[in-house]
C-alpha cells in the first residue's frame, strides 16, 4: 500500500494526525464493552419491525441482551428495570444486511480496513467473500473475530481450470484463484480449503465437466456448498445437476434459452480447446479467451431464445433451490453507468487517497465510452430473468462484486438492493436478498436473517420504511452488530476510517 512521505515535515504530521484520529475512533467506536453499555439489556421501543419472513410488526419493543435477542413484544410490556432506551417512534428496525459477493484481496489498497468500517457503516453486518488466496484474506479472517466487526465468510482462492481467467496477468485480472486441470487436483484443492476453513467453495468457467463435477461432489462431503461461474464447457443444466449451490451474474444461463443448447456448448468446447489468437497473432490470455466466446456466442444466444428454454431453465432452478447472485451493480456496468453519476463519484471520498485518485482518473477516460450493443441486450435479459426467477421462489441473493468496477464497499449494496427492485423485485424480496436468502445459502437461517427471540442482535434501525422505497434502507439512525450500538456519531467516525489509511 502507498505510504505517506515520511522525509518531509508535512508527511511525519499527516502521519501523526492520522494516528491520533485513528485512535480517537478506536476509543470511540470499540472501546465499550458488548452489550451497547456493558450487560445493561438495550431496549429498542415502539419500533415497527420488519423482515422478509414475518413482514412489518408494528408498535413493538425489542430486547437485546448479550448480543442477542431475547424478546419482541407490543408495546406496553414490562420493560427490565436496568435496561438502556433507544425510542423507535417512527423508526424502523431491519435485520443486519448482508453483501453476499465481495473480493476483499482483489486490491492490495483495499483490504479489511476499508471493507470492514464502510460495511458496518452502511448497515452491512455479513461479507462474504467469492474469491482470494487465503494469506492475502487472513488479516481480515482475524479482524472478523471481533465481535463488533462484519462476520466474513470466504471461499479462499476461486477454483478454474488449467487456464485461469484470474492469474495475474494484469490489473484488471489479479491471481485471486488456482487452477486444477484433474479431479484428483480439484479434490486435492477442495481438500485444503476445507482444512482452512473454507466456508464454501467458488467455482469458475474454465473448468472441464469431470473437474467442476469432482469440485462439488468433494465440497459436498465436506458439507460446503459451492458458488460458481455456469463453465462455459457445460450448459446451466449440466452445472445444476453437478451441484452448484448459487450461481454468480446470470452469466451463461442466456445459452440455456435458446434454440439449440447443447450446439452452443459444443462450439464452445471447440473455442476453449482450439488456438485462438489476436490480431497480432498471439495466443489468447485465458480471459481474452472468455471474452471472445461471450462476444461470438452472446448475441446468438439472446436472438435465439425460446420462451420454452427459459421456462425450462426457470422450473430447474426452482425445483433445486439453486440460488442466484445476480450483481446487478457490475452487469450494468456500461448500461446504468453508476461510476458516471456525480452523486456516486462523491463516495470515492469515502475510499483511501491513492484508490480515490486512482478511481477518480480511470473513470473518467471511460465516461463516454458507449455500451456495446452486448452489453445492452445481456442486461435486458438479466433484467428480464429476475422477476420470472422471485416468483417461481428461486432464491436471489443480494451482492455487488465490489470493489471490482469502482464500486464503493458498503455503498454499492444499497445500489443493487434499488436495482433489484428496479427490475421487478419487490422491497420485501429485495430485503429477503439482503439479509434471511444469504444465511440460508450458509445454513444459518437459524440463528440470522430475521429478527426473532433467540437471534442474533445484528440489526439496523432505519429513519424510514423500506418497504415504501428500497432506498431507504440508506436512512440509517443506528446499527446493532452483536448487541452492540453505533450510533449515527459512531458510524459516521467508521465512514471516515478508510480515507485516512494512505
Amino acid at each position: 500500500m502507498p505510504k505517506i512521505d515520511t522525509l518531509t515535515l508535512g508527511g511525519w504530521f499527516a502521519r501523526l494526525i492520522g494516528v491520533f484520529l485513528t485512535v480517537v475512533v478506536v476509543l470511540l467506536v470499540f472501546g465499550r464493552e458488548l452489550g451497547g453499555t456493558g450487560d445493561i439489556p438495550l431496549v429498542i421501543t415502539n419500533v415497527t419491525v420488519v423482515d422478509a419472513v414475518s413482514g412489518a410488526r408494528g408498535a413493538q419493543n425489542v430486547t437485546i441482551e448479550a448480543g442477542h435477542i431475547v424478546g419482541i413484544a407490543p408495546v406496553g410490556g414490562v420493560l427490565p428495570d436496568d435496561a438502556r432506551e433507544i425510542d423507535g417512534t417512527g423508526k424502523f428496525l431491519i435485520p443486519g444486511l448482508w453483501d453476499a459477493h465481495v473480493h476483499v484481496a482483489y486490491d492490495e489498497a483495499i483490504d479489511y480496513r476499508t471493507f470492514f468500517p464502510l460495511s458496518l457503516a452502511h448497515g452491512i453486518t455479513y461479507l462474504r467473500d467469492t474469491g482470494g488466496h487465503l494469506d492475502r484474506l487472513a488479516p481480515a479472517i482475524e479482524a472478523a473475530k471481533d465481535p463488533r466487526s462484519p462476520d466474513f465468510w470466504f471461499s479462499g482462492p476461486l477454483i478454474d481450470g488449467a487456464e485461469r481467467v484470474y492469474d495475474g496477468s494484469s490489473p484488471f485480472y489479479p491471481d485471486i484463484s488456482v487452477g486444477a486441470a484433474t479431479a484428483d487436483e480439484a479434490i486435492a484443492i477442495v481438500d485444503a480449503h476445507a482444512a482452512a476453513g473454507a466456508s464454501f467453495i467458488k467455482a469458475y468457467e474454465m473448468l472441464t465437466p469431470d473437474v467442476f463435477s469432482a469440485i462439488a461432489a468433494r465440497a459436498g462431503e465436506h458439507g460446503l456448498k459451492v458458488a460458481a461461474h455456469v463453465p462455459l464447457s457445460m450448459t446451466a443444466d449440466q452445472a445444476i445437476s453437478a451441484g452448484a449451490a448459487d450461481l454468480q451474474h446470470l452469466r451463461n444461463l442466456e445459452f440455456a434459452c435458446a434454440t439449440d443448447p447443447e450446439g452452443l456448448r459444443s462450439e464452445r468446447q471447440e473455442m476453449l480447446s482450439g488456438d485462438l489468437r489476436n490480431g497480432e497473432g498471439e495466443q489468447l490470455t485465458p480471459a481474452a479467451r472468455r471474452i471472445a466466446i461471450h462476444q461470438a456466442q452472446r448475441m446468438k444466444a439472446l436472438g435465439a431464445q425460446i420462451d420454452d428454454g427459459c421456462a425450462l431453465l426457470v422450473a430447474a432452478l426452482s425445483e433445486t433451490g439453486v440460488a442466484q447472485t445476480p450483481t446487478l451493480t457490475i452487469a450494468t456496468f456500461f448500461t446504468r453507468r453508476l461510476f458516471a453519476d456525480p452523486a456516486w463519484r462523491e463516495t470515492f471520498k469515502l475510499m483511501p487517497l491513492s484508490v480515490r485518485e486512482g478511481w477518480e482518473t480511470r473513470s473518467t477516460r471511460l465516461i463516454d465510452r458507449p455500451a456495446s450493443e452486448e452489453a445492452i441486450a445481456h442486461v435486458g435479459w438479466i433484467k428480464g430473468m429476475l422477476p420470472q426467477l422471485a416468483a417461481a421462489g428461486v432464491p436471489i441473493l443480494a451482492g455487488t462484486d465490489a470493489p471490482i468496477a469502482y464500486l464503493t464497499p458498503g455503498a454499492s449494496l444499497h445500489e443493487e438492493l434499488k436495482m433489484l427492485v428496479d427490475a421487478g423485485l419487490t422491497p420485501m424480496q429485495a430485503l429477503a436478498a439482503a439479509t434471511v436468502e444469504p444465511a440460508r445459502f450458509l445454513g444459518l437461517e437459524g440463528e440470522m436473517g430475521v429478527l426473532k427471540s433467540g437471534y442474533r442482535a445484528d440489526a439496523v434501525l432505519l429513519n424510514a420504511n423500506p418497504l415504501k422505497d428500497i432506498g431507504n434502507t440508506l436512512a440509517i439512525e443506528a446499527v446493532i452488530k452483536g448487541g452492540v450500538l453505533f450510533d449515527r456519531t459512531e458510524l459516521d467516525a467508521l465512514m471516515a476510517q478508510p480515507s485516512r489509511l494512505d
